[in-house]
């Protein structure tokens, strides 16, 4: 990417989209208190829309390579890659949801934490539309944008490594992941890049479960996701 966003244009952004640079460390200070200091943690991000095995796989990955995994759940609109399918399916699970199922379907891992993603992490409600896209087009400037503040994030926790699962054939995905191992490398915080979880030839993925349930097709929706998740669609979501 030619185009560097600079300490001014960012700090620009954070008072666009909320209370500035002093909102954001504010957001920290007040979730800090739920992280035991540790060294060796490391943190994710999930859309988790649902939470799928794809899910489950990374988690446990990180689980046994971290002392401690902070896990933040998207709690704006939920991002899709090229290939997702929310938008076309009409299927959204509320962020509480989202939220409530990753931590039920994580619990008996001890050492993972799974927290809110508050107003800055990776929030597509409150992205300015037109912002920067002048320079960028509208998902690289996401993309760096939200690994700036990943990375703001981090660094304020201690935190020192990150994970992301990788699935190449997904174009916006792929743009997500190079920007954020731009921003990493600043800032001192190793990225650890996992291939997805497959079912046959296919990574698992929310888009698979939400194109399933929309089809109605139950058996394999009880293939890509946890029981309980599973419990949920069916209840919810008919």
């Amino acid at each position: 990417m030619a185009f560097e966003i600079t300490k001014d244009i960012f700090e620009t952004y954070l008072n666009m989209i909320g209370n500035g640079k002093a909102g954001l460390i504010g957001w920290e200070k007040s979730i800090r208190g739920e992280i035991p200091a540790q060294d060796g943690m490391s943190a994710m991000v999930f859309n988790a829309n649902p939470f799928t095995n794809g899910h489950r796989y990374i988690a446990e990955i990180a689980s046994k390579r971290s002392s401690r995994v902070i896990i933040f759940v998207i709690q704006g609109t939920p991002e899709s890659g090229s290939r997702g399918n929310h938008e076309s399916t009409g299927i959204e699970l509320p962020p509480q949801d989202r939220l409530e199922l990753t931590r039920r379907c994580l619990a008996d891992l001890e050492n993972v934490t799974v927290l809110p993603s508050g107003p800055y992490l990776i929030s597509r409600n409150d992205f300015p539309k037109g912002y920067l896209t002048e320079y960028l087009g509208s998902a690289p400037a996401h993309a760096v944008l939200d690994g700036m503040v990943f990375c703001h994030v981090c660094d304020s926790l201690g935190i020192k490594a990150a994970f992301a699962g990788d699935e190449p054939r997904d174009e916006l995905s792929e743009i997500h992941l190079n920007a954020l191992r731009q921003e990493c490398r600043k800032h001192g915080i190793t990225l650890k890049v996992a291939e997805r979880k497959r079912l046959g030839d296919h990574y698992v993925s929310s888009a698979m479960v939400r194109e399933a349930l929309a089809e109605n097709r139950t058996e394999d929706i009880r293939e890509l996701v946890p029981e309980a998740v599973s419990e949920y669609l069916s209840a919810s979501c008919r």
